[in-house]
């Protein structure tokens, strides 16, 4: 006879807690296999010969470093509820989380969605005919936290990841002998050529940018100092451009917040390359104060970021060579609306950006927002000119000289299509900060050992 009201419902719920607990163990011990762990309605939770019992202490059996992606494997197991990692810390036992989630009311948040699958988003401008993927950079600060081992937690995908420090999932990029840069056949300049072949060892890149809500998340934890936040992302007082800064003190007084009205998922902005290089060493817990070198950074270089937007074989957009259109990118589709026009009259809640993880500019790879919404910055030192020297075909190329600018990629809703092909390339000032410019982080693939 089927089980039928809430006993029933909690059996379920069982049943998918006790899989992702007990899977996660299981990949830790190499002479067992999680993929053999199936649930159906015959599953016992209760199995002795599960590593983990329903009674059992979790936070004995896994650290905080784990928690976390348990909590992203719990939101992918029951959509629609907001599982964080508090939860698990708050009820330490499958059975008692499993009550926990049964009494959960539905979050008020964007739907999750199953591993491959996308959801119609319907809503704010650019963003009506797009899909959204599921969100798991991390926002909410919590005093105990702290970034010391960062490690990446994999997903059921193989070539997903999520970063311990802050949530972000990383897609593995594998090694390949890249075709990085233009000679003339994608409308490029002449900064873009001549086109070559780069050896790139495999690396982990961000699948989105980095979020308003997880940077104010890291500015609560690093507690960084007047100077540096003016280095970083605070402009000064007469700057006009003060009122699209998109986080502010918290009005706790402890930390920072991101700014009412303002999605927590919109990318960071206005924020210097010192900030993102600040951001990008402390997520993967080394010495964030210093900032100012390239040296050690984990912001992408110029031929990771490129292959990343294009894949194996070279293109114009990260879609390919069909035309850009809204539905694919966020860009300025009609250059007259801001000429003479400082965007300081627009509220910041208005300014025409998408959620970092709005399916469009995705790339071979799968990440997002490799073409429009914003600028990224990485790691070189921008030079005109790069591409004609021999350094620029060396293995694992990047630009390390000195220079008075820094490169970034990618187009933004500011500029036209054009300045979202992948191989478009220019650079800034690493002090310059604005409202259409962000970054996302990137790591050798030796960081998974």
């Amino acid at each position: 006879m089927a089980e039928s009201g809430k006993g029933g419902m909690l059996r379920q719920v069982m049943q998918k807690v006790s899989k992702v607990f007990n899977r996660g163990l299981m990949r830790k011990d190499s002479s067992k296999k999680a993929e053999d762990l199936d649930v159906d309605s015959d599953f016992d939770p209760e199995n002795d010969e599960l590593p983990l019992s329903t009674r059992e202490n979790i936070l004995g059996r896994r650290d905080s470093r784990f928690i976390m992606a348990d909590s992203f494997e719990l939101r992918r197991e029951f959509p629609g509820l907001d599982i964080k990692p508090r939860l698990i810390f708050d009820h330490p036992s499958i059975e008692q989380l499993s009550e926990a989630i049964v009494n959960l009311p539905k979050a008020d948040v964007e739907p999750a969605v199953s591993e491959g699958t996308s959801t119609r988003l319907g809503g704010s401008t650019g963003e009506s005919s797009a899909y959204v993927s599921r969100f798991t950079q991390l926002t909410e600060y919590v005093a105990s936290d702290a970034v010391t081992t960062v490690s990446y937690e994999t997903t059921g995908m193989d070539d997903v990841f999520i970063r311990s420090s802050d949530g972000m999932e990383c897609v593995l990029i594998p090694a390949a002998c890249a075709r990085i840069g233009d000679d003339g056949k994608f409308e490029g300049g002449d900064n873009e050529g001549p086109s070559h072949e780069v050896n790139l060892e495999s690396f982990l890149m961000d699948i989105e940018p980095v979020s308003v809500g997880a940077y104010a998340r890291f500015l609560s934890m690093v507690h960084p100092s007047q100077e540096q936040l003016l280095d970083w992302c605070i402009l000064p007082e007469e700057d006009e451009r003060c009122c699209h800064i998109p986080i502010m003190r918290a009005e706790s007084g402890d930390g920072w917040q991101v700014k009412s009205g303002v999605p927590v998922s919109w990318p960071m902005i206005l924020v210097s390359w010192y900030g993102a290089n600040a951001y990008a060493l402390w997520a993967h817990g080394e010495d964030w104060s210093q900032y100012k070198s390239a040296v050690s950074s984990f912001l992408p270089t110029e031929a990771q970021w490129e292959y990343g937007a294009r894949g194996a074989n070279p293109a114009r957009f990260p879609w390919g060579n069909t035309d850009a259109s809204e539905e694919l990118l966020n860009v300025c589709w009609d250059a007259s609306v801001y000429e003479g026009v400082s965007h300081v009259a627009t509220p910041l809640t208005e300014l025409p950006l998408v959620s970092v993880n709005v399916q469009m500019g995705v790339s071979p790879f799968g990440l997002r927002g490799m073409a429009g919404n914003v600028w990224q910055w990485c790691r070189d030192t921008y030079h005109e000119n790069f591409y004609l020297s021999s350094d620029a075909s060396a293995p694992n190329a990047w630009n390390s000289e000195a220079g008075d600018a820094k490169s970034e990629r990618g187009g933004s809703w500011v500029g036209g299509p054009q300045l979202a092909r992948s191989s478009y390339r220019r650079g800034r000032i690493p002090e310059a900060k604005g409202r259409c410019l962000g970054f996302r982080c990137c790591a050798p693939s030796t960081r998974l050992a």
